[in-house]
């Protein structure tokens, strides 16, 4: 079962993921109902998003549930207002009823915005209490409402940086902006990296936090319109392998010190004690002395996070070669034919970073695909709006097929996929072709292969070869392709609070 600052932290990067989590916890006997919900912290005249879930930490999920929240003593200092239209709710004096049925994924949570009155006054508290049944249990907690006074940390929404595999790179992105007008006492930087741009530094306020993210911490104000910059750059080490013209993405951001205990929920073993001996990591312009006690929380942060691409220079490119195939048939018969391709190295590809077909597939004149690659879908090149393959996998009657790749290949690995063409017109050969796509491949003369589908008997059909030397090597199998879609879209819902920071106004030091 996951513990409750975990479910906090996934609920931070987004709310599938601690149910996705949740819901690959072995189910009991006795599993309880649980409720999902988090103390909240909001400064005067301002707003936070939150929800309330309810589950059960098994595979068995209720097929309903109610709410029963008390506001009685949060209307003293805040209002609520409900953004969620799966719930029915009917208040009753100072209490407000709840009911929703499951869906396919489970009772849906119930989101809120919680908007602190003007004339509240940071350090007041006030309980929310919540009931909740369902499945034939019930559950109960409070959350608590913090009036906390507002600061503004911001960022340079991007940076951008490069080096060669193998390079230290120091990140930019590492100046952090109290735009608010109250001193900050003290700021939280969290940097998540990317899996093949780790960090490694050794500040002694800087830690690894539970493998998630780095967490450096700093004790100094930061005053209201004063810009800080790191002592040192925070180091992240390019992996050897990584390809070149490829863009590792790293993320930073901002946090009050308060905000970052509330995710943590200071539970015995969150605190973040100096794990290394190395020198304390600071920021360069000291400020004056604090001046406040009460907690802090920043009121806007859709602006306190730094998206870090990271360019990969150096000759390490991977060279995919595109694989074509034959059949023979007559009119009226089905036959199989395999496109696909190999990468011939030396660097492997991360094809879950590509928003475009690793491979397109043209069908042959006078042929139907009536059975297509799950790790296919239709194509338009000509098109302005993004690809999702996902929502068209292996639909057949297209002219032009997009393909994505089965897993991340290596060097001496590629991807294959099986169409089952029927043959309407056939007076001689004809012929498809098969297209390899990646930025940055070095050799160009074997990046297309023909499919061709010639007369003959039997509807008799081979592996494909062609592209160069690509038809000898080995090939991955077909249905991680699924499983590689999928993992993007739980990574996307990941990170994809980080994706409006392109979107938003610029930072000025």
């Amino acid at each position: 079962m996951l513990t409750h600052s975990t479910r906090r932290w996934l609920a931070g990067l987004g709310v599938a993921g601690a149910f996705v989590a949740a819901s690959a916890t072995p189910a009991h006997a006795a599993d309880p109902l649980e409720i999902a919900a988090w103390d909240v912290l909001v400064a005067p005249g301002h707003s936070t998003y939150n929800f309330i879930a309810t589950y059960i930490a098994g595979e068995e999920q209720p097929k309903s549930a109610t709410l029963d929240l008390d506001l009685s003593a949060v209307n003293d200092v805040a209002t609520i207002e409900l953004i969620t239209s799966d719930w029915e709710c009917v208040p009753s004096g100072e209490t407000l009823h709840c009911e929703a049925d499951a869906t396919e994924w489970g009772v849906p949570s119930l989101d809120y915005y919680l908007t602190a009155k003007a004339d509240a006054k940071p350090g007041q508290k006030a309980e929310l209490g919540i009931k909740a049944t369902g499945g034939g249990q019930a559950a109960s907690r409070s959350v608590t409402v913090t009036i906390a006074e507002g600061v503004d940390l911001q960022s340079e929404p991007e940076a951008k940086a490069d080096g060669d595999p193998g390079a230290t790179v120091g990140l930019p992105g590492d100046v952090v902006r109290n735009s608010g007008d109250n001193t900050a006492h003290g700021a939280v930087l969290r940097l998540q990296t990317d899996y093949r741009s780790p960090y490694v530094g050794n500040f002694s306020n800087c830690e690894d936090f539970e493998r998630r993210a780095i967490i450096c911490t700093f004790d100094s104000d930061l005053e209201p319109g004063k810009s800080y910059r790191l002592s040192e750059k925070l180091p992240v080490k390019l992996d050897k392998g990584a390809r070149t013209g490829s863009e590792l993405t790293n993320y930073v951001d901002w946090l009050t010190k308060d905000d970052w205990a509330q995710i943590i929920d200071d539970e015995p073993g969150s605190s973040l004690p100096p794990s290394t001996p190395g020198d304390e990591l600071s920021l360069v312009e000291l400020p004056a002395a604090r001046q406040a006690s009460v907690p802090q929380t920043d009121v806007d942060q859709s602006n306190n996070f730094t998206i870090v691409d990271i360019k990969v220079g150096g000759d390490n490119p991977a060279d995919l070669a595109a694989v074509g195939g034959t059949a023979a048939g007559k009119v009226g018969d089905k036959v199989t034919v395999t496109a696909g391709f190999t990468n011939l190295g030396p660097a492997t590809v991360d094809a879950w970073r590509l928003t475009e077909p690793i491979v397109t597939v043209e069908i042959p004149q006078g042929t139907e695909a009536i059975e297509v690659s799950e790790e296919c879908a239709p194509y338009d090149k000509d098109s302005e709006e993004p690809w999702y393959p996902w929502d068209h996998a292996g639909e057949p009657g297209a002219d032009l097929y997009g393909c994505i790749s089965a897993g991340d290949p290596e060097p001496g690995v590629g991807g294959k996929y099986p169409f089952t063409l029927r043959i309407d017109k056939l007076t001689g050969p004809t012929s498809g072709k098969v297209t390899t796509h990646l930025d940055g491949d070095p050799k160009a003369d074997n990046n297309e292969a023909a499919v061709v589908i010639k007369p003959g008997n039997g509807g008799s059909g081979d592996g494909g070869n062609g592209g160069g030397d690509g038809g000898s090597l080995p090939i991955t199998g077909e249905n991680t392709g699924l499983i590689a879609g999928i993992g993007g879209l739980l990574l996307a819902a990941g990170v994809g609070g980080y994706v409006v920071a392109r979107r938003r106004t610029r930072f000025v030091a």
